[in-house]
């Protein structure tokens, strides 16, 4: 069995990153066809989404983002062998070439915008309808936030996702594909946006690997 971390070019996996892997397993690299995996092999995983595993792909994965292009894979995704991922390689080819070109000299940046206070749930029948009126006043907030913070943000990135759902106390949630060069001014951009928002605050991350730009529809 074998865990797959990323897919990228074969100089940017050269020489394989001195580090490990899930369960300290080695680092190994395969290519096929103009393109690189970088992967390690177990005899048994059933890999979790703990943050010391999750926190453990990332860090795989930025070693070679520091490189190059890197189409980071999700957690999870394993192979049976060698020769599987090989195929893959080859049968998808051109999609993965693609997507590293798409993703070229960029780094992801995350966005959500915070409600100050969480509304508390109604703790009687009177309190209901301020309860209600507060989400409906959440989802204005949220609304504005789209409309002041993400417009200039998205003129800005390359490409950007904006999440369908949030929890609670986030209002608006997105991801941007940004040139790496073009990463401090598209924080400053967010500061200067967030000057603006009122019983709200925005919260800008990254840089990550383009975790949202591998595979996610354009919305």
């Amino acid at each position: 069995m074998i865990y797959v971390y990323a897919v990228c070019d074969p100089e940017t996996a050269d020489p394989v990153p001195a580090r490990r892997g899930l369960g300290g397993a080695a680092l190994r690299v395969a290519v096929a066809d103009g393109l690189a995996a970088l992967y390690s092999r177990h005899r048994t995983l059933q890999p979790r989404p703990s943050p010391q595993a999750m926190w453990t792909q990332e860090r795989t994965v930025r070693a070679l983002m520091d490189r190059g292009a890197v189409l980071p894979m999700r957690f999870g995704t394993q192979l049976a062998d060698e020769a599987a991922l090989v195929e893959t390689l080859t049968a998808r080819r051109d999609e993965l070439a693609a997507g590293l070109d798409r993703v070229r000299g960029c780094v992801e940046l995350g966005l959500r915008v915070v409600a100050d206070r969480l509304a508390a749930p109604p703790q009687a029948a009177e309190s209901g309808r301020d309860y209600l009126l507060e989400r409906v006043e959440e989802h204005r907030r949220a609304e504005q936030a789209a409309r002041d913070v993400h417009a200039p943000l998205a003129r800005l990135a390359c490409e950007s996702r904006v999440r369908r759902r949030t929890a609670a106390p986030t209002l608006f949630a997105a991801a941007y594909l940004v040139e790496r060069d073009a990463a401090p001014a598209f924080r400053a951009e967010v500061e200067r946006a967030a000057a603006g928002l009122s019983g709200v605050r925005a919260v800008c991350t990254g840089p990550w690997p383009p975790y949202g730009f591998v595979d996610a529809e354009e919305t």
